[in-house]
């Protein structure tokens, strides 16, 4: 009896054996694979099957995908419906390398996944440029600081800035708009203002395809050049009083020299 249920068990383990590799022989991996980015934070990942598979023994689809920065972690969405071979992934980063890859699930396992496809998410609008400082620098001019964006979605750009002056009744006149590349230090200086003039400043930043929301500062410029205190003009303050005190000082030394000198004389008798 116990020889008899060993070779019944043999059998058996021999049967399921057979179904595995009938059904692995059947069943391949997706293949195919297309990924096409549709927005900013979505994309569509469509595939075909081998013929030979039926619906009837694919179970489920399962999308694996990556980002393509190292501290990322691999995210998978299964797709219940058998009959769809294509599915639309959203939630993604704005201008953002992700590797995808799809894997077919039957009642008996999970099959290799497909060759990994890496595509691109589209441009999004920029952020905002960062502490953006309006500087008073004399009656004619004005100078503008800002630090970079935190993300760009898309390729490093620019900025757009926007000069406006405010008149007497409220109301805005557009005097100038341009263009700066970004570098490591921003700044731009507005020159040939009017004096004691209010002006508004719009700055927005640009990835060359999208812009982002504009950042205002308004600054005013000074009344007249005796307030204009430029650095050559402290300069000059400084000095000439220094100048001055050190003049009086030469001068005061030798007439006490001379008087020094008149008094230790001797007197010669004729």
């Amino acid at each position: 009896m116990k020889a008899i249920f060993t070779a019944l068990s043999g059998k058996i383990v021999v049967i399921l054996g057979l179904l595995v590799t009938s059904t692995e022989s059947v069943v391949s991996i997706p293949s195919r694979v297309h990924v096409e980015p549709v927005s900013s934070e979505a994309v569509r990942v469509d595939w075909t099957m081998a013929e030979p598979l039926t619906q009837e023994e694919i179970r489920s689809y399962v999308i694996y995908y990556k980002s393509s920065s190292l501290a990322s972690e691999e995210t998978s969405v299964v797709i219940g419906s058998r009959r769809e071979q294509w599915y639309t992934i959203t939630g993604l980063e704005p201008f953002t390398d992700y590797t995808f890859c799809v894997a077919v699930v039957t009642d008996v396992m999970e099959f290799n996944r497909s060759a990994p496809v890496r595509t691109r998410t589209r441009e999004a609008d920029p952020l905002a440029p960062r502490n953006v400082i309006i500087w008073t620098m004399s009656s004619r001019q004005l100078r503008m600081t800002w630090e970079e964006p935190t993300r760009w979605n898309g390729p490093v750009g620019g900025y757009v800035i926007s000069l406006k002056q405010v008149v007497i009744t409220g109301g805005m006149t557009s005097l100038a708009t341009v263009r700066v590349s970004n570098h490591t230090h921003n700044s731009h200086v507005f020159g040939n203002l009017q004096p004691d003039t209010r002006y508004e400043i719009y700055i927005r930043s640009h990835n060359g395809v999208h812009y982002s929301s504009p950042v205002r500062v308004r600054a005013s410029t000074l009344k007249t050049e005796h307030y204009d205190f430029g650095a050559d003009k402290v300069a000059v303050l400084v000095l000439l009083p220094v100048a001055a005190l050190f003049t009086f000082g030469i001068v005061s030394l030798a007439y006490f020299r001379n008087k020094q000198q008149q008094e230790d004389t001797p007197e010669v008798a004729c």
